[in-house]
């Protein structure tokens, strides 16, 4: 009785024990700014938000920070602050004599919560007692963001395991889930293979925001195998024994680094891992968090405990209806274990690709998209981002613009040199002097931008205020600029103007921003990622998964398909190695991967891409020239990524093709390729990395040509026009040429009509 009682209490600490783990991060992980950090002036500070998971407790956190101040600093007078959650957790003095330290700075835990933690580096920089320069150059310090560190020691906190905790595991924050597994059985039915799977990847990962989730797929076996206990008595697998090991995970094929896995499939496909009343349960599409306990004998874990989420139904179409439910399902409003999905509407492509995106052609507050009014005081240099989407195919006419209407105001007593710039998408629009003494309130102030400054995808609108104090008149002394103010309302506007739908392809960079062309504004056409066997699966589904989260919206038009078969309609990604490549016809494209290969002859374009490296030039204009060169050779470790027209649509879709040598091999440059710092640099039609770190290659080797077309004949010819300013030469030569010809015949006519009359 007492060994029992003893094991119970082992079995309820084994999961803090297990999920109990050390972690440092970089502070260039948590922000995307430059990896030295100049802080200027007599004041000045950096807030660098730290994301935490809901499921995770913080048991211990240290913060070490690599600075380098000016020698021309005096000491006491000057220090950097450390702030956590506007609690001040050390200070740190510059000296003159030993301009370069490391220090560390202890976070309490008990300042941590979940969801976002500020961490804030603020300066006090003086090279005198007194008549201080506030611009003055000697007043720096340098925070190396790269070399500082943050080590957190966490653990998984106590709580059950219901919907509304299951984005706190699936968080972009310290202690959220970056791999997942997913469990089906070993002969699942193709729908479930196919297009259920694809739909619980992307719903995990959109609980997972912007960081990517790699996903493993494996299968059980039809049954289970006691296994072989050292010292073991023939009376141990009792029937209470063998309860035991069938209630917990049995089925994980190793220790699992994160805590949940998933089980996908029918209720009769799951049986042999599914306990007979969660089998009773499932009469429809069927959702359920769970808790596996784990098995222990004598201290020792021989499973470990785990939770699950199971996603099942008694036919394979409604375990595609459970997981569409998942996909957009909100956590918070489920406080549950379990949940039967009786219908559901609106569940098209169409209709959630259009999730979060701006419409052509109206008008949006800015509080509409989520942007709250924003005020700041004191003297300093301020930003506030307002970030919104278009969609990927926004085209619209060259003379058309958008209207920014904004509602601001500044308070009294600012001096010189406060002003507010606006930028859109990294490019100055406007700028606005702020020098009238009493302050100023603006209502519906216009900006009319040209449209040609937004893309298709994410646009910011960002405005820089400095707020400056005015001049004393009288030598050191200077005036405080607490009382400084300036507000920008969440009333403010945006007008948008009518566009097209039309898209240059193939384009690398709009297919990372967007998921373009397999997410789209108007339609949602059916879309295909063509694997030649389940060896690329676990490749496959971490690609859509990251397309879900570029999308923000499961694509639910995307499927995964067996074989190589170009001849269906849509988009489709072909992921590969040289020797499956061969069975598809490349005759046509300028870059064939095949055991073979024909690369196209840059000459030109390397040198380019050279120099654009040098210069750190990050466009990817077209320089080339014609030929190709033939070759047999392995790929190496590296992984290419091409998009050609499609040879074999009747509409105008893209082809993917994405290669490395092995399947195991691409899966890895996969988890590269989705990862954040490499994501974003693709671009061109030809990208080509062998690490997570830069791409190897980055080319336009294709002709371009247009995806899409505009909603209406009078648009689509404006657009047509405004877009080939030629065709607007040679039609006003014409009309000029017919009114000429015109005027002359009349005048002739008439001039033959009056000598007749004479």
């Amino acid at each position: 009785m007492i060994k029992s009682y003893f094991m119970f209490i082992a079995c309820l600490c084994m999961p803090f024990t297990l999920a109990a783990q050390t972690d440092t991060y970089r502070l260039t992980d948590f922000f995307g700014g430059d990896s030295n950090v100049r802080l200027q002036g007599k004041a000045a500070s950096i807030d660098i938000p730290i994301p935490l998971s809901a499921m995770t407790d913080v048991d211990s956190a240290l913060l070490t920070l690599e600075v380098v101040s000016s020698q021309a600093l005096i000491k006491k007078r000057s220090q950097l602050f450390v702030r956590f959650n506007n609690a001040t957790i050390g200070q740190i003095a510059f000296d003159p004599d030993r301009p370069s330290l490391v220090s560390e700075v202890v976070i309490p835990k008990t300042l941590w919560r979940a969801g976002f933690n500020s961490l804030t580096l603020t300066v006090s920089q003086h090279y005198a007692e007194q008549c201080v320069d506030g611009g003055a150059p000697e007043l720096w310090s340098e925070i190396n963001a790269y070399n500082s560190t943050l080590k957190v020691a966490t653990s998984l906190s106590e709580k059950r395991f219901t919907f509304d905790e299951l984005s706190g595991f699936f968080h972009p924050g310290i202690g959220g889930q970056r791999e997942v597994q997913l469990y089906t059985a070993r002969e699942a039915e193709k729908q479930i293979k196919h297009q259920a799977l694809p739909l619980v990847a992307q719903a995990l990962a959109l609980r997972n925001q912007y960081q990517p989730l790699f996903i493993d797929h494996d299968s059980f076996d039809d049954g289970y195998v006691l296994p072989e206990l050292e010292e073991t008595e023939n009376s141990f697998w009792n029937e209470q024994n063998v309860a035991r090991y069938e209630r917990s995970a049995w089925y994980l094929n190793a220790k699992p680094k994160q805590p949940i896995h998933v089980l996908v499939g029918t209720a009769e496909a799951l049986s042999p891992v599914l306990s007979d009343d969660v089998i009773n349960d499932i009469d429809g599409a069927f959702l359920m968090t769970q808790r596996t306990p784990a098995f222990i004998k004598d201290n020792k874990v021989i499973v470990p405990m785990s939770y699950r989420l199971i996603v099942s139904g008694t036919t394979p179409n409604q375990v595609l209806e459970a997981a569409k439910a998942l996909a957009v399902m909100d956590d918070a409003i489920n406080p549950v274990s379990q949940v039967t999905v009786l219908s559901q509407s609106q569940m098209n492509a169409e209709t959630l690709q259009r999730n979060l995106v701006l419409n052509p052609g109206t008008s949006y507050a800015f509080e509409d998209f989520g942007v709250s009014t924003a005020q700041f005081r004191g003297e300093d240099s301020f930003n506030k981002r307002v970030s919104f989407r278009l969609p990927a195919d926004f085209y619209v006419p060259e003379n058309a613009s958008v209207d920014l209407l904004l509602d601001f105001g500044y308070g009294a007593g600012f001096g010189p040199g406060s002003v507010m710039n606006v930028s859109v998408n990294d490019e100055l629009v406007h700028g606005l002097s702020l020098n009238n003494v009493n302050g100023q309130s603006y209502r519906d102030y216009q900006l009319r931008v040209p449209a040609r400054f937004f893309k298709g995808g994410v646009n910011n609108l960002d405005f820089a205020i400095s707020m400056r104090a005015p001049l004393a008149g009288v030598p050191c002394d200077d005036i405080s600029g607490s009382h400084l103010v300036f507000q920008l309302d969440d009333s403010s506007a945006i007008k948008l103007p009518k566009a097209g739908s039309v898209a240059v392809q193939p384009d690398l960079a709009l297919f990372s921003e967007t998921a373009y062309p397999f997410a789209r504004f108007k339609s949602a056409p059916p879309s295909t990622i063509a694997i030649p066997s389940d060896d690329y699966l676990d490749s496959a589904l971490t690609l859509l998964a990251k397309f879900a989260q570029v999308a923000r919206a499961p694509l639910l038009n995307v499927q995964v398909s067996l074989g190589s078969d170009l001849s269906s309609q849509g988009s489709v990604i072909v992921l590969g190695t040289p020797d499956t490549l061969d069975e598809i016809e490349q005759a046509e494209f300028n870059t064939a991967i095949e055991a073979t290969k024909r690369w196209p002859y840059r000459l030109q374009n390397n040198l380019y891409n050279g120099i654009r490296t040098m210069t750190g030039d990050q466009s990817f204009k077209e320089m080339r020239i014609d030929g190709h060169t033939v070759q047999k050779s392995d790929l190496g470790e590296q992984a290419i990524l091409t998009a050609q027209e499609h040879p074999v649509s009747t509409q105008t879709d893209t082809l993917f093709i994405l290669a490395a040598q092995t399947p195991e091999l691409l899966n890895a440059r996969v988890e590269d390729l989705v990862s954040l710092s490499m994501w974003g640099q693709m671009g061109g039609d030809f990208f080509a990395w062998k690490d997570g770190l830069s791409p190897s290659l980055v080319m336009q080797v294709s002709d371009k040509y247009e995806v899409g077309e505009a909603d209406d004949t009078w648009l689509h010819l404006r657009l047509w026009l405004s877009n080939n300013p030629w065709y607007w030469l040679i039609g006003f030569v014409f009309v000029v040429f017919v009114v000429s010809l015109l005027v002359y015949l009349l005048l002739k006519r008439r001039n033959k009509q009056v000598q007749e009359s004479w």
